[in-house]
């Protein structure tokens, strides 16, 4: 072959590739063309990078469908759905969708599903039929007091915490910053109801192991692999996967996995040794009596530690905060639980119960308008779009296209919650006097429910989440007063696919009438 001839070989090879990139991107974009959206997400995955990294997704969540409507495009082969009857639909026990590649970046263990990341509907099915009697308190035989009762013990510990370092009094500011202590909370229910001890977060009052700082700083990663999930694959190779979190690790997620690793050879060891009728009674053991194998048992341990806590302190601390900058809501909740420690209906020593707290309206208004307007998961959780294809929102969509679920859009549509949407006003969940509220209430509720996903994907940590919300607002409110250091700046928070915060400065003060326990 002449030389000239060989020369125009890398030429050759430049033109093809880009050929075949531009054939790519235009099969692509044509696939999902009838559907509205950015121009951005038609043909690269950056729009949705972006949003993800910009610290408001969940404002950019609730604005992209305003401009829209209930589908948008988001992504090359990823439509964004703020209908909530079709997020239903998607997630029913019957339904032919199954997980996307979203929950492929929520591996523990390279190569190795869990609950979350678990894509084949008929092991998925099995291992939820595992956990569910533990997450019910059935399968350790202790049922909800037993439950309710490892949250009583962190929320008196939580008590105990305020009274010796963050009372403000005598004129002199004891500032307690709120963001921190909910996870401090949190993570110690987990531990406490997972292994039958609390970690101690809220004993030692600091960030064991540094894990909410790490985990904070690594979440920009994950928000990133979050919007580009097949990178994912990357990660988990050489040289990447060195900078993974593992359970040898003196720090961080590591940590926290080796303490999950270790807790259960602990208790696998035990159990060869224990004698009838010795065993543990917490959820760990529930999970063994289940037949979980022990990857699954390390694996779900961690899940549910990060998962559990991070979700359901970002719930607290916003309704908390929202509850103070709305004095109006703030006297109200406590006007409703002074009553009824006078009338007797709960007590004025304990820990309140779920049983009682669900009978205080006000109470649970307020935790429903916090779950509306700040969802655990702002959005995504994207489902995939069944063989055959599907008709959404009045388009035809091909089958393997993904379908993200837009929880922030959703929970503000004028629509459902009427004008002042995105205000937060609980009084909106106690309007039902005439046939046409009483539908819309139910209505409602059935949208606020999807915070928690739904059918086969219900949350399974649901119950968990809402006997802790039914407990920490009132033995809080009942005890101190409550104001915000820096009213004009009150907290700093940012969202991805998750919120994190920080800052949110708080004066306490015990309130006069309450005995000093």
């Amino acid at each position: 072959m002449p030389l000239s001839n060989w020369e125009t070989i890398p030429t050759t090879l430049f033109l093809l590739l880009i050929t075949t990139y531009l054939l790519r991107c235009l099969k692509s974009w044509h696939r999902l063309a009838h559907i509205p959206g950015p121009a951005l997400a038609s043909h690269s995955s950056l729009y949705l990078v972006r949003t993800l990294l910009s610290g408001k997704f969940h404002e950019h969540m609730r604005s992209i469908s305003e401009e829209y409507g209930p589908l948008v495009r988001i992504g090359p082969n990823e439509l964004l759905c703020t209908d909530p009857e079709t997020l239903r639909r998607i997630c029913a026990a019957r339904s032919p969708y199954t997980k996307g590649e979203f929950y492929e970046t929520g591996r523990v263990i390279p190569g190795h599903d869990n609950i979350v990341t678990l894509r084949d509907e008929t092991k998925h099915k099995a291992l939820r039929a595992k956990l569910s009697s533990a997450y019910a308190g059935r399968e350790s035989g202790r049922g909800n007091a037993g439950l309710e009762g490892d949250i009583n013990s962190q929320v008196k510990q939580f008590i105990r915490l305020i009274e010796e370092k963050y009372l403000s009094e005598d004129g002199e500011l004891r500032p307690l910053e709120l963001t921190s202590k909910t996870m401090f909370f949190t993570l110690d229910v987990i531990s406490e109801m997972s292994f039958g001890e609390a970690f101690g977060f809220l004993r030692e009052d600091k960030d064991l192991y540094q894990f909410i700082e790490i985990n904070d700083s690594a979440m920009p990663v994950m928000n990133f692999l979050l919007a580009v999930p097949w990178l994912t694959n990357f990660v988990y190779r050489w040289p990447l996967k060195l900078a993974l979190p593992r359970d040898g690790d003196n720090v961080g997620l590591g940590r926290l996995m080796g303490l999950a690793k270790g807790y259960v050879d602990d208790r696998l060891v035990r159990r060869d040794d224990a004698k009838p009728g010795s065993s543990p009674s917490d959820m760990l053991q529930a999970f063994i009596k289940s037949g979980m194998d022990y990857d699954e048992l390390v694996q779900h341990m961690f899940v549910q530690i990060v998962a559990g806590s991070v979700t359901t302190a970002a719930a607290i601390r916003h309704t908390l905060l929202a509850l103070i900058s709305s004095p109006a809501c703030y006297m109200a909740l406590r006007k409703e639980i002074d009553e009824a420690v006078a009338a007797g209906t709960i007590s004025a020593t304990e820990v309140i119960t779920d049983a009682e707290a669900q009978a205080l309206p006000y109470l649970q208004a307020v935790i429903k308008e916090g779950l509306r307007m700040w969802p655990p998961t702002t959005g995504l959780g994207s489902k995939q779009v069944p063989k055959g294809g599907d008709e959404i929102c009045g388009y035809f969509v091909p089958d393997g296209t993904q379908i993200a679920h837009n929880f922030s859009g959703i929970m503000c549509l004028e629509g459902v919650f009427g004008k002042d949407a995105k205000v937060f006003r609980p009084e909106r969940w106690l309007e039902s006097s005439s046939r046409e509220q009483a539908d819309r209430l139910k209505f409602m509720n059935m949208v606020v429910d999807l915070a928690f996903s739904h059918g086969k994907y219900l949350c399974l940590g649901k119950k968990i989440a809402l006997l802790e919300l039914n407990k920490i607002f009132v033995e809080l409110i009942r005890r101190y007063d409550f104001s915000l250091v820096d009213p004009h700046n009150p907290i700093k928070s940012t969202s991805g696919v998750f919120w994190l915060a920080s800052d949110l400065w708080l004066r306490v003060a015990r309130r006069q009438y309450f005995p000093h326990e």
